[in-house]
């Protein structure tokens, strides 16, 4: 791996910065590609890195995720591997942008239409009368052809807004339906993934756990569970587990030295 760090480069399996005002948070968001300085030059991280790219005192850490997916670095499977793979695909399928509605238009009144209808009946009624009667008609037809405009206009008006309000009800309720499956298939792929997790744990928990008892430092050994270690040795022990290619930021005295810290871890590691 190569770090720049204000001006200076740095290179090799391990590096120790301590000496350098840079944040530990910093080198390991740079290594994930979430910040441009430091500059780092080096593999991108796997999953595990979520989870313990970072060890310092204070960190949080979901000890049991890590661990699976420690376990998954190593090219380990599940029963369960088809079905996630399969509702993952159905998901992203789902995954769409909200439906593009159309245009909502002004609606129509009934009674509007039925008074347009009735003059136009009236009009042509008049018109009727005047030919019938042998009087000039021209007046009279120009205003049947105005009203009978008017009247068509309007009723394809109200037509196309009852379809546009067809069309969105129609729409909505088919995203509405799509959301309710997604929901439900989101939780099947939770519970697939516990399932999965629970087989990965088991397959590597004896390893885990030899491995925390060889973690360099205390490991307060009261808790029943090595699942329930601390953080910072729980997340040294999962690193160890892993396979982790991108370098590890260290921010603990547990190892004599930046070369130790990436011995006893098998990856890369800035000192911070």
């Amino acid at each position: 791996m190569k770090l720049y760090v204000r001006g200076t480069t740095y290179e090799g399996r391990a590096v120790d910065l301590r000496c350098r005002p840079v944040a530990g948070g910093d080198v390991a968001g740079a290594v994930r590609g979430v910040r441009s300085l430091p500059a780092v030059d080096a593999p991108a991280p796997g999953p595990v890195y979520d989870y313990c790219g970072r060890v310092h005192p204070a960190m949080g850490l979901r000890t049991k995720t890590a661990v699976a997916a420690a376990a998954r670095s190593r090219g380990h499977r599940t029963t369960h591997d088809d079905a996630l793979a399969e509702l993952r695909e159905r998901l992203a399928d789902l995954d769409r942008a909200e439906p593009t509605l159309p245009r909502a238009r002004e609606p129509i009144d009934d009674d509007a239409v039925a008074t347009l209808r009735e003059r136009v009946a009236a009009t042509r009624g008049r018109l009727e009368a005047r030919e019938a009667l042998g009087a000039e008609t021209e007046a009279v037809e120009q205003r049947v052809r105005e009203a009978a405009q008017t009247l068509a206009e309007r009723e394809t008006e109200r037509a196309a807004a009852e379809q546009s309000r067809r069309q969105r009800r129609d729409r909505a309720r088919e995203y509405r339906d799509r959301q309710a499956r997604r929901r439900r298939l989101a939780d099947r792929l939770a519970n697939r993934r516990r399932d999965a997790r629970r087989e990965l744990l088991e397959r590597v928990s004896d390893a885990f756990a030899a491995t925390l008892d060889a973690v360099p430092g205390p490991v307060p050994g009261d808790a029943d569970d090595p699942l329930d270690a601390p953080p910072v040795p729980a997340a040294l022990a999962t690193l160890r587990l892993a396979r982790t290619d991108a370098p590890v930021v260290v921010e603990t005295d547990r190892f004599p030295s930046p070369a130790a810290a990436a011995d006893w871890l098998d990856a890369p590691v800035v000192r911070c």
